[in-house]
């Protein structure tokens, strides 16, 4: 499961692959016709696609629904903006992975041709969403709760987005919903926003609720400025070590003979700084291991061999002694990684529910589909990661310690779930 076929799947650095098509022809011409037929066209490619891909393609949905729901959509072709196209292929796509394991088989447009997005980043908080960081000249909006687009209650939203969102289990949910939900193709399609280059935002801080007008962002201009992963992922902070950007691998001892090991890609790790990490870990003053796989979404599975033969070590994995903590965004490599330590170590796990699955369908290919009305790819999982037993019936690892980051933690720049994490 190589980082790059999941950053088709998720990242927003996403290189298109097909020859866009273009503008679409009015509705009711002959060229608007054979624009249609065209992509009714790829709807037949994507069904046969997804049948010589897959091994299972219909683990979660009977095949007569889904094909059901592709003639029903080509039907409807005529009469949908191009935006709404893209909602209503996402929203049949996500079909496939409606009873879970599937996480991977995301529909998204061609970055080529992909339409602005709003210029936040946001999080779901226990207290609501809030805008964690936001593009210039915007910056005053970060730590404010995002209450409403464009006088759409952010619950609302957030309700309409869910549908179309790819899940190994409940636990992905949160965790991929920026992605779309941040998308003005997606917001147009569900009809939360208009045609227009701006949108009015509702936001409330410890003053007051205020509306404010932002304008849409073109994609390659967040990618610079919040990263490939930005949509998804919390920015950098003060106090919250998960957030740090130092590298896929490092760590550090903590008072009280405890040693905290970041694994934030699944990329190979530095070979002396692993060696390092272990020989402090079988240290008999070290009380305690903690690997934080918060935020990791995955790579090559090949590089978790490593680590975990450090982390089985006897000396190493003594009850008590190892944690591993997790958040909705560890998904992919990284939740292999975490199934593999559940199964083989005594290791506790606190945090959030993983995003990714136990065992779940992965290792996208990407199937074109150059004559949408708004040209997308969509993902088709190649491969069964089965790493826990066969009949697991669990979408995701439940924590021994249950710990979510507050809207105050965050202010603060206080990681309550890592106090949890070495807590006596």
């Amino acid at each position: 499961m190589r980082l790059s076929a999941l950053a088709a799947a998720l990242v927003l650095g996403l290189a298109a692959c097909g020859t866009p098509s273009g503008t679409v022809s009015p509705r009711g011409s002959a060229a608007g016709s054979m624009v249609t037929d065209a992509a009714a066209a790829d709807l037949e490619r994507l069904l046969a696609q997804l049948e010589a891909i897959h091994p299972d393609p219909f683990h979660g949905v009977p095949r007569a629904d889904f094909a059901g729901a592709l003639d029903d959509l080509r039907d409807r072709l005529p009469q949908l903006a191009p935006e709404q196209a893209v909602v209503e292929l996402m929203r049949v796509t996500a079909l496939l992975s409606r009873e879970g394991r599937d996480g991977h088989e995301f529909a998204l447009p061609q970055l080529a041709i992909e339409p602005p997005v709003l210029p936040l980043r946001i999080w779901q908080f226990p207290e609501g969403w809030m805008i964690t960081d936001a593009a210039t000249p915007h910056g005053d909006l970060g730590g404010t709760m995002l209450r409403a687009i464009d006088g759409h209650p952010i619950d609302e939203v957030v309700a309409a987005v869910e549908p179309l969102v790819p899940r190994d289990g409940p636990a992905t949910v949160p965790g991929f919903t920026p992605y779309l939900l941040l998308r003005g193709v997606v917001l147009r399609g569900l009809g939360i926003i208009g045609n227009g280059d701006t949108v009015d935002l509702t936001v409330a801080d410890a003053a007051a609720e205020r509306t404010v007008s932002v304008s849409l962002m073109p994609i390659a201009s967040y990618i610079d400025w919040a990263g490939d992963l930005g949509m998804a992922s919390l920015p950098e902070r003060d106090g919250l070590r998960f957030t740090y950007e130092r590298g896929v691998f490092w760590w550090e001892e903590l008072p009280g003979g405890k040693l905290y090991v970041r694994y934030a890609q699944v990329q190979a790790a530095p070979t002396q700084e692993l060696a390092a990490m272990a020989e402090r870990a079988r240290a008999p003053d070290v009380r305690c291991v903690i690997i934080d796989l918060r935020q990791n979404p995955g790579g090559d599975n090949h590089n978790n061999a490593a680590l975990l033969r450090v982390l089985t070590d006897p000396a190493i994995d003594v009850a008590g002694r190892l944690t591993v903590v997790t958040d909705r965004l560890t998904f992919s490599a990284a939740s292999n990684l975490a199934t593999q330590l559940e199964q083989a170590t005594s290791a506790r796990f606190v945090g959030e529910p993983m995003g990714g699955g136990l065992n779940f369908w992965g290792d996208a290919r990407f199937v074109q589909l150059p004559h949408w009305p708004i040209p997308m790819q969509v993902g088709v999982s190649s491969r069964y990661w089965q790493l826990s037993s066969p009949d697991d019936p669990r979408l995701s690892i439940e924590p021994d310690v249950a710990v979510e980051l507050t809207a105050d933690d965050w202010a603060a720049g206080r990681d309550a779930v890592l106090e949890a994490a070495t807590a006596d």
